[in-house]
């Protein structure tokens, strides 16, 4: 059976989908057709039927090609529990993970105007940060990351900030072939190529919904149209997103800054940085 050995871990929002296809630009790494089976947020990818569905997504890999699974849900905790330990039970010995984070209020406010989107929450946003605690949860990395560091060792896990990647993806990229022990390859154009922006990015209405989830298009159909040429098509056949709500209040701003403090600092520690990560909300000592 053949499994992923590379992990994108999220963050929701945080440009997973633009940097799995850059790396999948890489001859060593294999494109498949499903980037985010999710698999292992559940205890069923440990049976064997869950062992099948998994490797199936890979079995066209040629051999010594990267495998990736790049599956936001797996920094989604408390909503998904276990995942690395699942991943260390099933997944090739050496495997490694890579975690972009973005802005962590800037993410907040991308997730909510992407949930608004699909008529999931309310658009005011200042009250729906405070009933659905897991707009924090997933902007609070260093509690995301912290089953994947005992799982796994700080070591095999790279963080890339969302801002720098997006700034000079072409460095980022190198950083991440040396990470990866890949040959530097010539960028491909993409440079400026953003796939899953909120803004403007199709809305699955229910019919569309219902299509995506059923068991015969994504076990059949979908394999039979590049994973690009989907992307393209979606966005051509779907409404798009509605622009977004409001922005949060400034007695938002300095709650949201409040919940995430000691999680930022603690995030500072993990990707051992002596200077705050984002200038913008820079905590006092």
């Amino acid at each position: 059976m053949r499994f992923p050995n590379l992990l994108i871990i999220g963050a929701m929002k945080s440009g997973t989908t633009s940097l799995y296809m850059d790396l999948c630009e890489h001859p060593s790494v294999f494109l498949a057709d499903d980037k985010e089976p999710h698999s292992l947020c559940d205890d069923r990818v440990l049976t064997e039927e869950g062992k099948n569905h998994y490797s199936a997504i890979y079995a066209r890999a040629k051999p010594g090609q990267i495998c990736i699974d790049a599956s936001t849900g797996y920094t989604k905790r408390p909503d998904y529990e276990g995942v690395a330990q699942r991943a260390v039970k099933l997944l090739p010995p050496d495997f490694k993970v890579i975690y972009i984070v973005r802005q962590p209020i800037e993410r907040i406010i991308s997730q909510h105007h992407h949930e608004f989107s699909r008529q999931e929450v309310g658009a005011d946003i200042n009250q729906v940060v405070r009933a659905e605690r897991r707009y924090v949860d997933y902007s609070r990395y260093a509690y995301q990351l912290e089953p994947w560091i005992k799982a796994i060792g700080r070591e095999r896990i790279e963080i890339v900030r969302f801002e720098d990647y997006t700034a000079a993806r072409s460095l980022v990229l190198e950083r991440l072939y040396g990470f990866l022990g890949l040959a530097d390859k010539p960028r491909a154009g993409n440079e400026g190529k953003v796939y899953n922006k909120s803004q403007g990015k199709p809305v699955l209405n229910g019919f569309w919904s219902t299509i995506k989830g059923n068991q015969f298009y994504r076990s059949y159909l979908r394999s039979l149209i590049p994973v690009k040429l989907r992307l393209v098509l979606l966005k051509k056949l779907l409404p798009q997103a509605p622009n977004p709500p409001l922005p949060p209040s400034a007695e938002t701003l300095a709650w949201l800054k409040e919940q995430l403090r000691d999680d930022l600092r603690a995030l500072e520690h993990d990707m051992q940085r002596n200077e705050p990560i984002w200038e913008d909300i820079a905590l006092i000592s």
